[in-house]
């Protein structure tokens, strides 16, 4: 059982569902009946990755955040989530080192309440993406391990690499839907 947002099983019984929903609130959860057991599967959702509700279903409402910008809190929850280091963050986010430095401080004064728009539309979509392997590989340490290496599919880039403009995510984004759909990749 991993507590860190990733794909795991717990195996429990009737008693035990509503204990574990307690324990695993903030993830995307499923209950499936196993005989006289519960299976449930938990993966990494937007929540989890960016540590903010994000509206599911609710193009208009997911609009609005955009524009008026994520809590401070999203940009450590994605960097705890994905493991990036700030040098690693800051490339992926197409930012220069000394204007992530600035935010940096700026978010560790407090000076800042909501990230700016255009840092989180790319942070929103880059999630997005984080999303989209980890439901296509099942798990997130897989999904993390396959957008840090190379990959035949994309001139021998990694993803991760890729992320930082938008060509590059939808270039990531076809690739993963080719392996989910089990074309060759």
């Amino acid at each position: 059982m991993l507590l860190n947002g990733l794909t795991c099983r717990v195996r429990c019984n009737r008693v035990d569902v509503r204990k574990t929903a307690l324990l695993f609130g903030h993830m995307a959860t499923t209950v499936k009946p196993y005989g006289h057991f519960y299976w449930r599967d938990i993966t990494m959702n937007m929540h989890a990755l960016l540590g903010t509700e994000i509206p599911e279903n609710q193009p208009m409402a997911l609009l609005d955040l955009i524009q008026t910008g994520l809590p401070t809190k999203s940009l450590t929850a994605f960097k705890t989530a994905t493991g990036l280091t700030d040098t690693d963050l800051a490339a992926v986010l197409n930012l220069s080192s000394r204007t992530f430095t600035r935010l940096r401080s700026n978010l560790r004064n407090k000076q800042v309440q909501r990230l700016p728009a255009d840092l989180t539309d790319r942070l929103v979509s880059i999630a997005a993406i984080y999303q989209q392997a980890d439901e296509v590989f099942g798990e997130h340490a897989t999904a993390l391990a396959w957008l840090n290496e190379p990959q035949f599919a994309l001139a021998q880039r990694r993803p991760r690499d890729l992320l930082s403009s938008d060509f590059g995510r939808r270039q990531t984004r076809a690739l993963l839907r080719r392996i989910e759909h089990g074309q060759l990749a």
